[in-house]
C-alpha cells in the first residue's frame, strides 16, 4: 500500500520536523537580480508591446483535453479568494491509488493557505467529488445534481464571486454610457440587456447579507449572462472586448473588463458542467478515490545583501559575455528616461517581496521525490498537473528545466518576482543541495536570455492581461434552474464553510 493510502488525510503529505536548509544569499541572488531586471525592462518597454494572441479554445471531443480541463476546473473552484498575493491560487494532479490502480488519489496544493485553510479546502473537494459520483447518468438526468453542485461551489467561492458581481455592475454602467453616448442600432440592444443587470435588486452583494440573498442573486445574475452569451448582445461586448486590446484604446477599457467579469462569474457554471462531463466520461474518478494535501511553502524573508541595485550592477553580476555586457549597458542607459533604475529598487523594496513556491512548483517537487516520475503513476497514464490559473513565466520555465515531461497549463507569461525553488531538507543531503544550485543556474538563464532578448532584438514581450484567462474553453452552457441547498451532507458544508473568511 502507497505512503498516500495510509497517511491521514487530514495531515499534509509533506509533514516533517525538518527546518529546510536554508539558501545562501549569494546562491538566491543568482535568481532575484536577473528576475528584477527583467521585470523593470518589461515595464520601461510596455507601451511597446503587443497584445498577446488568445488561447486555442478546447476541444472538449479530445479526451486527453477533457482531462486536463477538468483538472484546472477543479483547480479553479478552490482558488476562493481575489487579490492577496494570489495566495489561494490551487493546483491538483490526479495520481493512481497504488492500492487500486483504477482509482483515483487527488492530490492540491495552494500557494499560501495554513494546513487548517488546507484542511477545510480538502473537505470540500471531498463533498464536491462525492456528489459528483452520486450524480444520475446522462446530462438530461443531471439538473437536480448541477443546482446542487453549484450551490456548494458558489457558497465556498463567495469571497471572490461578490467581486465580480460589483465589477460586473460598475463596468456594465460604464458601458451603457458609452452607448448612451453614440446612438446605434447595436448601442441600443448592448445597453438594454446591460440595463437589466443594473435594474436588478443588489440584495446579497454585502458579505454580511444572508446567504439565500447571496445565492439568488447569483441564480438571476448567471440566468441574465446565459442570456446575454447566446445573443448578439455577447458577440456585440466580445468585439468591443478585443478591439479594445489593441494598444492605445484604454478609453474604452470598460468593455474588456465587462467581458472579463461576464466569463469569470460564469466560469462557475461551466466548471460543474465539466465535473458532470468528467463523470460520464471516467466514473472511476469519482468511486473510492483519496483527497489529500502538500502544505505551503512558507515565504522567505527579503533577501538582505547590501548590494547596488542598479541594471548596471545586475548587468554585470550576470555573468554574460562581454559582448552582451556591452550590449545590454547600452540599452539599460537609454533606459533610463523610463526609470529603469527605480523600477527595479521599488521592487525589491515592496513589501510584499516575500518569495513564496507556487503551487504548481510545489506538487511536481513532492512528486519527484516519491520516484520516478513515469506514466503509469498518474491517473490514465497522463503527466499533467493543473492550476487554477494560466502558468506564471516562472513556472513554465521551472517545469521545462525540471525535464520530467510533466505537462502544465499553459502560461500567460506573466513575471511575478516573489517566486522561489522548492526548499531543500537536510535528509536530502548534498544531491538535494546541488539539484537546486543546478535548478536555480538553468532559470537564471532562461531568465538572462529573456533581458538579452529584450535588449538585443528588441523582441518586446506581450501585453500583460489578467492572470484569470478570460479567453478559457467554451461549451454551451445550461439553464439554471432555482439553486437551493442541497437537502444531504448539510452539517458537512456548515463545517467547511464554518471555516471560511468570507470578510
Amino acid at each position: 500500500m502507497s505512503r498516500s493510502d495510509t497517511v491521514n488525510p487530514s495531515l499534509p503529505l509533506d509533514q516533517t520536523n525538518e527546518e529546510p536548509i536554508e539558501l545562501k544569499t549569494s546562491v538566491g541572488y543568482m535568481l532575484f537580480e536577473p528576475v528584477m531586471l527583467l521585470l523593470a525592462l518589461t515595464q520601461a518597454v510596455r507601451d511597446m508591446a503587443v497584445p498577446r494572441p488568445r488561447e486555442e479554445n478546447i476541444n472538449i471531443q479530445d479526451p486527453r483535453q477533457l482531462f486536463y480541463t477538468f483538472v484546472n476546473k477543479l483547480s479553479h473552484v478552490c482558488d476562493r479568494r481575489r487579490g492577496e498575493l494570489g495566495k489561494t491560487v490551487t493546483s491538483f494532479v490526479v495520481l493512481r491509488k497504488q492500492s487500486d490502480p483504477d482509482k483515483a488519489h487527488y492530490i492540491f496544493a495552494a500557494n499560501r493557505q495554513t494546513d487548517s485553510d488546507l484542511q477545510s479546502t480538502a473537505r470540500y473537494v471531498t463533498t464536491l467529488l462525492r456528489m459528483v459520483g452520486q450524480a444520475p447518468e446522462g446530462r438530461e438526468n443531471q439538473d437536480a445534481a448541477r443546482h446542487s453542485l453549484l450551490y456548494r461551489v458558489l457558497c465556498f467561492n463567495r469571497h471572490r464571486i461578490t467581486f465580480y458581481l460589483k465589477e460586473l455592475r460598475k463596468q456594465a454602467a460604464l458601458c451603457v454610457e458609452k452607448c448612451e453616448a453614440e446612438r446605434t442600432d447595436n448601442n441600443e440592444l448592448v445597453a438594454e440587456g446591460l440595463t437589466e443587470i443594473l435594474a436588478s435588486p443588489n440584495d446579497g452583494l454585502d458579505k454580511f447579507d444572508p446567504e439565500p440573498d447571496y445565492i439568488h442573486l447569483c441564480e438571476t445574475t448567471i440566468k441574465q449572462l446565459i442570456k446575454i452569451e447566446q445573443t448578439i448582445v455577447g458577440e456585440l461586448i466580445e468585439e468591443r472586448a478585443l478591439e479594445n486590446r489593441m494598444v492605445g484604446y484604454t478609453s474604452m477599457e470598460c468593455w474588456a473588463n465587462l467581458l472579463h467579469a461576464i466569463r469569470r462569474i460564469l466560469a462557475y457554471q461551466q466548471s460543474v458542467q465539466f465535473f458532470l462531463m468528467a463523470k460520464d466520461k471516467w466514473p472511476n474518478l469519482f468511486e473510492d478515490f483519496t483527497v489529500s494535501f502538500v502544505s505551503s511553502s512558507r515565504p522567505v524573508s527579503k533577501p538582505g545583501r547590501q548590494k547596488s541595485n542598479s541594471a548596471e550592477g545586475i548587468v554585470v553580476r550576470m555573468k554574460s559575455t562581454r559582448t552582451e555586457i556591452d550590449t545590454f549597458k547600452t540599452f539599460v542607459r537609454n533606459l533610463q528616461t523610463f526609470n529603469l533604475d527605480d523600477r527595479i529598487k521599488e521592487e525589491f523594496g515592496k513589501s510584499s517581496f516575500n518569495p513564496i513556491v507556487h503551487a504548481e512548483v510545489l506538487l511536481l517537487n513532492w512528486i519527484s521525490k516519491q520516484g520516478p516520475v513515469t506514466p503509469s503513476r498518474f491517473f490514465n497514464d497522463w503527466k499533467y498537473i493543473g492550476c487554477s490559473k494560466p502558468t506564471c513565466k516562472l513556472c513554465g520555465y521551472y517545469f521545462e528545466e525540471h525535464e520530467s515531461g510533466v505537462e502544465y497549463r499553459p502560461s500567460h507569461g506573466n513575471l511575478y518576482p516573489s517566486w522561489r525553488l522548492p526548499d531543500v531538507f537536510p535528509h536530502q543531503g548534498e544531491e538535494g543541495l546541488n539539484e537546486r544550485k543546478t535548478m536555480m543556474e538553468r532559470m537564471k538563464e532562461r531568465v538572462r536570455q529573456d533581458a538579452f532578448d529584450i535588449v538585443s532584438e528588441r523582441s518586446f514581450p506581450s501585453s500583460k492581461r489578467a492572470d484569470s484567462n478570460t479567453d478559457t474553453a467554451r461549451m454551451t452552457l445550461l439553464p439554471v434552474g432555482t439553486l437551493r441547498r442541497p437537502p444531504t451532507e448539510v452539517d458537512d458544508l456548515a463545517s467547511i464553510m464554518g471555516q471560511v473568511d468570507i470578510g
